[in-house]
This record gives C-alpha cells, sequence and structure tokens, in this order.
C-alpha cells in the first residue's frame, strides 16, 4: 500500500513512525512532520526545557544513536503545514495513499483531506479515550493519579479531536518513578503493534471495526504553571536524562 504517514518532530512521534515502518517494510511510505518542538515558545521554562531535552533525543534518533539507523524519510521529512489548504490536498491527492496514518501531528484535518485515501485516517493517541483527549494526555493522567496510562488507536472522521471510532486500546502500568517523558515513550511500542495490526488487516482487504466512543471525558490543553507545579508536589517530573534508557540496545 501507500502509506502516508503524519507526525511531529518530537521523540514519541518520531520513534512510533520508524517502528511502523521497519515493522512494515512491506509498505510504501511517505512521511510529513510539523514543527520543530524546540521552538515551540512555551511561556513556563519547565516546558521550554522539556522541548530542549526531547530536541536532543529527536537528533540522537536520527543519527542512529538510539535504534540504530532510522528511515531515510525521517532524516529528511516533508512538511504538510496547511493539510487542509488548496495546496496541501493536491499534495496529498498525488500521492494516491491508500490509507494515512496520523502520530502526533500538530494539525486538525477536515473532511477534504480525511475522504482523499483509500481507506481513510486513522491516528495513534497517547492517552485512554475518551478520558484523555487533547495535549499532554499522558502528563494529565500522572496529574491525576491514574495507575494506568495508554494509547488509543482511533479513526479521525470529521474535524473532530481525538472523537473517533476506536479500534484499540493499550494500557500499562504508570511508572510515577520515571518521568513523563520516559512514560510516553514507553507507551508507543504496543501502540504501533496495534497500529501495525489494524494497517496489515487493511492490507488484506478486511475492514477494522471501530466502537464508537463512550459519552464523557475531556480535553485537556497545555500545562500551565499551576500544573507544572501540582505535578513536582506530587514527587513526580517531567524529564531526567534518563529517557534514552526506554529505546534499549539498538537494533
Amino acid at each position: 500500500m501507500n502509506i502516508t504517514l503524519l507526525g511531529h518532530f518530537d521523540i514519541a512521534s518520531l520513534f512510533a513512525l520508524e517502528r511502523v515502518m521497519r515493522s512494515m517494510p512491506e509498505h510504501d511510505y511517505s512521511v510529513f512532520l510539523t514543527g520543530d518542538l524546540k521552538s515551540r515558545g512555551d511561556t513556563d521554562p519547565r516546558l521550554a526545557e522539556l522541548a530542549t531535552a526531547d530536541g536532543q533525543l529527536c537528533e540522537q534518533l536520527i543519527a542512529g544513536a538510539l535504534v540504530g539507523q532510522v528511515s531515510e524519510q525521517l532524516v529528511s521529512p516533508a512538511e504538510l503545514t496547511g493539510p487542509n489548504s488548496p495546496e496541501g490536498l493536491k499534495t496529498l491527492a498525488a500521492l494516491e495513499p491508500d490509507l494515512v496514518i496520523s502520530v502526533r501531528y500538530r494539525r486538525i484535518l477536515q473532511p477534504d483531506f480525511i475522504r482523499i485515501p483509500r481507506h481513510g485516517v486513522i491516528n495513534l493517541h497517547s492517552g485512554i479515550l475518551p478520558d484523555y483527549r487533547g495535549v499532554m494526555a499522558t502528563f494529565w493522567a500522572m496529574l491525576g493519579g491514574e495507575a494506568r496510562i495508554g494509547t488509543t488507536l482511533h479513526r479521525i472522521v470529521d474535524g473532530g479531536i481525538d472523537t473517533g471510532p476506536v479500534i484499540d486500546i493499550n494500557r500499562r502500568a504508570t511508572r510515577p518513578g520515571s518521568s513523563y517523558l520516559s512514560n510516553v515513550i514507553g507507551l508507543y511500542a504496543d501502540g504501533c503493534d496495534a497500529l501495525v495490526v489494524a494497517t496489515r488487516t487493511l492490507a488484506a482487504g478486511a475492514a477494522v471495526a471501530g466502537e464508537p466512543q463512550k459519552a464523557g471525558g475531556q480535553y485537556f490543553q497545555i500545562p500551565g504553571s499551576d500544573d507544572l507545579d501540582r505535578y513536582e508536589r506530587r514527587g513526580l517530573y517531567l524529564f531526567d536524562g534518563r529517557e534514552h534508557l526506554e529505546f534499549g540496545p539498538q537494533n
């Protein structure tokens, strides 16, 4: 299949995209990333420090220091910052994608875009839906004292944010003794494996079932300084320089 991968320049997204391509070399990929996390301009310096640490891990990944040599599409990705614009729609249509996979992409896709790929768009969200929609879901789950965190694989069917039918949810125990960034990275191996199963099912010509999300849940935004203070008072921390251990030995 022709698969278009949409991601962001952060370590969890790059790791996930690389794992997908490495797991399914039989497909053809185009990769588009939004932005550079290091230039995000957060107002709280703790988030800026997190962004810098994340960016350093991205550089290590691209250099082959975390998982071995990575795909050329990640070394020299393209940008698709206006996916719903006429130019963005033309770019996607020219690729004739069978499927679009989104992992941490920072744009809200609209129906004209979603209709182009033959099998639609599926998204891997770093939170359990519908309880944790939006940004930094793992942070909010850890702040809320959740015993388990996870990823949700779901379809994107309209312009809603993290609202589409759920294909699969993978859960794991929260590790409050490890950083927020370590917990996030640790989610993606199982989440990507579920994504691979769904993709191969579609490639085989079978349908991938999705269940409508239950009512309720909450949408979260980037935490403010007060939220970060509460996080630290719980003995939690955003990063500690040991996050590279999440990748294990080079493959």
